[in-house]
């Protein structure tokens, strides 16, 4: 990704729209993670993974609740809201590796967490009862994510030839989510609107690059970017 060249091409909403839109964003990428999850129970090894599973797709469904309830109060057009970047988020998650259990967990793990950062960092310019909601529609996901880690760190243990196929998944996601972002970015500048302009984008970018990074320090694959 391009990060000096970052200007928005679909004209510059006010901060309210722009707000509704971002919110939007995120309620929808939620929805469409609810639908992995709950595809990913299919491929569990076993019955009580598969329970495990489908348990956590019940909270990211319910995560989704909070977020579309807020988005709901933003806008008197929520699907519309929804809409707006729902051409590079179909994108991303259509990408996603989910035909086995370990490509899966490493999307969970990894590709969650974007979201999750992304909401970390774009929460602190959004105004309280936003904000609020936004932290608990991406936040409470620490078992979920020590569950898809361990699952990654196990097979990792288990199969010389897994690193190869992680490090492989990993790049990919990264990459997609990148090529989204940027696709956000030109579709809108509603991103620029909340963050107070590009240069605060770019920061964002960095941002959610040292995250990635620390992440595959975590499974050994920090040389990989």
């Amino acid at each position: 990704m391009a990060i000096g060249s970052l200007a928005g091409s679909g004209g510059e909403p006010d901060a309210a729209e722009s707000v509704a839109r971002i919110v939007g964003a995120l309620a929808y990428a939620l929805l469409r993670v609810f639908g992995l999850s709950a595809a990913a129970a299919g491929t569990a090894p076993t019955l009580a993974l598969r329970e495990r599973q489908a348990a956590f797709a019940v909270e990211e469904f319910g995560r989704y609740g909070v977020l579309r309830r807020r988005l709901g109060a933003l806008t008197d057009d929520p699907e519309e809201a929804m809409a707006q970047f729902r051409g590079p988020l179909d994108s991303f998650f259509d990408a996603a590796p989910a035909g086995e259990w370990l490509d899966a967990q490493v999307f969970q793990y990894i590709g969650d967490a974007i979201s999750t950062d992304f909401a970390d960092l774009i929460a602190p310019h959004l105004d309280e009862k936003t904000a609020a909601a936004v932290r608990e529609g991406l936040s409470g996901r620490a078992a979920h994510d020590a569950f898809a880690l361990e699952q990654i760190l196990g097979q990792l243990a288990a199969d010389p030839d897994a690193e190869t196929r992680v490090a492989a998944v990993t790049g990919a996601i990264v990459g997609n989510a990148l090529g989204g972002l940027r696709d956000s970015i030109l579709t809108s500048d509603a991103l620029a609107v909340v963050l107070g302009g590009q240069e605060s984008v770019k920061e964002v970018v960095l941002e959610l690059l040292g995250r990635h990074r620390e992440r595959l320090e975590r499974l050994g694959l920090d040389r990989v970017d």
